[in-house]
């Protein structure tokens, strides 16, 4: 149990650390070409990203998750979801090409023919890499992982920056997501150096497939839900305002994928292996709404305070109308946040046909809300969304409090406790700001940053909240005691 619980912190920090640096680069190179490019080349790599993303959740069939999932995993099986992956991706290559005139019609964008063609190259170069990405993740060795992202990123970027200042526009965009997927690739597969054996039979996908199926159906109707907005904004406005919006979108988003990818994500692996242990669960989901609720509210709430000097200063005045959604979208990141843990864990001890069906009631909501209110009113449609995502932790919490001994007034005063301080203090610093006209958008961003994270620390430990000396135990043993 040491053992695991030693992997699954080191494990965390490690998706953590890589996680925040790969944020940040990944903020650095949007930031340029953000500067070099126009809303409307953002709009139309959005479209082309959407129709990916939702292929690539077919593709997968559910059977990372249901990798990820069982305890022991033959060859046999992973060799037959490598087939089953590749086969898909060449489906699906071939549909896109088909398909690139008619998708550059409908949205009235030429340019989404050519590139639609050129993004088929990415099925291929994905599928190779699929179950290699799986068996590190499988063996918590996320420290590898990040590396190859971050070296992948940041040899994208420069590219794609270099080609946006030489005049290459939207293209710059499309080779920065070929040569990262070339280069996770080739790390990858060198490093895992694992390839499919051809001795297999059908019947060893049974077990995977099962589980995998409500995955697939819950994951595909999940991205649907997240993307279809895109979609909609990009057929009935233009691709200049679709790229304002999906960039207030996708800025949020990186705050919203935090908690998932540092977190929740390197423990699925720990909570499985938990799932006959109800004690051990109850302690780590205490660790878990503890540690989201002392370290992402506060940050997404600030988010939310500072959206619009945010938006000016990072991306410049021509992308200052992305801020509202922007801001939105960090509010529904904060309701985000209280429904991840109890998905995972209702994942991890193999409750997936509960999660199918509240995914599948709670996204068919959000779709039918983008697909009534996209076409009137943006604002509108994500405040509805933001009280579908509150629904959603509701469901989720009264299931998981009667059918789990899980504890939901406990994990929901934990979560309040830092929710309540939070807005507290952005709302006081808020007014007290304001009264100083400071004129500077990045003075008045650190200013607001230091003052609130100053009285936010100082706070909890005058409250003696748990979230501050849980943190600085973790540090001491997990970081100074390793240096020492």
């Amino acid at each position: 149990m040491s053992n695991l619980k030693d992997r699954s912190v080191i494990a965390v920090l490690w998706n953590s650390a890589g996680g925040l640096l790969m944020i940040g680069i990944s903020l650095i190179f949007s930031i340029i070409l953000a500067r070099l490019l126009d809303p409307a080349d953002f709009g139309v790599i959005a479209i082309i990203m959407v129709v990916y993303i939702l292929s690539q959740e077919i593709i997968r069939f559910g059977l990372e998750t249901a990798i990820i999932q069982k305890d022991e995993v033959s060859d046999e099986e992973y060799s037959i979801s490598f087939f089953i992956m590749f086969t898909l991706s060449t489906v699906f290559a071939l549909l896109l090409y088909v398909s690139s005139d008619w998708l550059a019609d409908f949205y009235d964008a030429e340019s989404l023919a050519t590139i639609s063609k050129i993004f088929c190259c990415l099925y291929f170069i994905d599928a190779i890499m699929h179950i290699q990405r799986i068996k590190l993740k499988k063996r918590l060795d996320f420290k590898r992982l990040n590396i190859f992202e971050i070296v992948a990123k940041i040899t994208g970027g420069v590219i794609a920056v270099v080609m946006a200042l030489n005049g290459f526009g939207l293209m710059s965009l499309v080779a920065q997501n070929l040569i990262i997927a070339v280069i996770q690739t080739l790390c990858i597969c060198y490093y895992v150096n694992w390839w499919p054996s051809f001795n297999i039979k059908l019947s060893a996908i049974t077990d995977l497939f099962h589980f995998g199926k409500f995955v697939l159906v819950s994951d595909f109707v999940y991205h649907i839900s997240q993307r279809f907005d895109s979609l909609i904004v990009g057929k009935y406005f233009d691709m200049n305002l679709l790229g304002l919006y999906d960039k207030g979108k996708n800025l949020s988003e990186m705050g919203q994928r935090l908690p998932a990818n540092m977190m929740m994500k390197p423990l699925f692996t720990s909570l499985s292996s938990l799932q006959n242990d109800t004690e051990a669960l109850e302690r780590m989901m205490n660790r878990i709404y503890t540690s989201l609720s002392f370290i992402f509210i506060p940050f997404l709430l600030f988010l939310v305070f500072n959206g619009e000097p945010l938006i000016r200063f990072v991306y410049g005045e021509k992308w200052v109308e992305a801020a509202p959604y922007f801001s939105l979208f960090c509010v529904l990141g904060v309701f985000y946040l209280i429904r991840i843990p109890t998905n995972y864990l209702l994942l991890a001890i193999g409750k997936v046909k509960i999660t199918f069906r509240i995914e599948m009631f709670v996204n068919v909501l959000k779709i039918i809300t983008i697909l009534l209110l996209a076409p009137i009113n943006l604002v509108w449609m994500i405040y509805v969304l933001i009280l579908i995502r509150i629904l959603e932790g509701i469901i989720y919490f009264i299931y998981c409090d009667r059918h789990l001994q899980f504890k939901a007034k406990q994990y929901l005063k934990i979560i309040l406790s830092y929710l309540t301080l939070s807005l507290a203090l952005l709302e006081i610093i808020f007014y007290t700001i304001s009264q100083m006209n400071i004129l500077n958008d990045f003075m008045y961003i650190m200013v607001y940053a230091v003052i609130f994270s100053s009285l936010y620390l100082l706070l909890n430990y005058i409250l003696k909240l748990e979230g501050l000396q849980f943190h600085w135990n973790l540090a001491k043993r997990y970081l100074i005691k390793r240096h020492a």
